[in-house]
């Protein structure tokens, strides 16, 4: 049996419009997941450069007398208000483009220092060893993470905690929210000597 003009013709252009819409959906599958894998990328690196500790830039910032801030009378701040200090810009460089301006302050004042300062004093060294990161399937935007922390002290065996938490993402791909649920003894482990 020969196919007619007409039904070739007709055949080609529902072929062809098959095609252009199965391109279509895939691009548009890509389309949904590349902010959400730009989220769990900032996620990441944000812990990564939170449970590999003792920085030891970080350190020796904490260390300088010059990047101390005075408190006078009636709770005024000396100068380092006005004028940062390069303890401040190393935290603004190393973490500020990862968080909403609000949740920046908050995490700096809660998280930021605390394993650097406390693995540093006490002579431990801790490793990510391994990272997960899921979007939470009812909220938008949310995400829970478990971070494996390898951490020793010199001449003792390697011990691991998993780290437990959420983060939440909502504006132009930055933290709004971050919690460590649980850190699995981790800090209490390195505090005892």
């Amino acid at each position: 049996m020969k196919e007619s003009n007409a039904f070739r013709i007709v055949k080609t252009f529902l072929l062809s419009g098959i095609l252009v819409l199965m391109v279509g959906c895939s691009s548009s599958d890509t389309l949904k997941t590349e902010p959400q894998d730009e989220n769990i990328t900032t996620i990441k690196t944000v812990l990564e450069h939170q449970f590999t500790a003792p920085d030891p830039e970080l350190i020796e910032l904490l260390e300088d007398p010059n990047n101390q801030t005075i408190i006078g009378k009636e709770g005024d701040k000396g100068a380092s208000e006005t004028k940062p200090t390069e303890l401040d810009l190393y935290l603004e460089e190393t973490y500020k483009s990862y968080f909403t301006r609000d949740m920046y302050n908050k995490f700096i004042g809660t998280y930021a220092l605390g394993y650097h300062t406390v693995s540093y004093n006490n002579g431990y060294q801790l490793e990510v060893k391994n990272i997960e990161i899921k979007q939470n399937d009812t909220t938008n935007n949310a995400y829970g993470f478990t971070v494996d922390v390898q951490y020793q002290k010199e001449n003792n065996p390697k011990m691991t905690s998993e780290v437990t938490g959420r983060a939440h993402i909502y504006e132009e791909g930055k933290i709004s929210n971050i919690v460590l649920s649980d850190d699995d003894g981790l800090l209490k482990a390195l505090k005892a000597k």
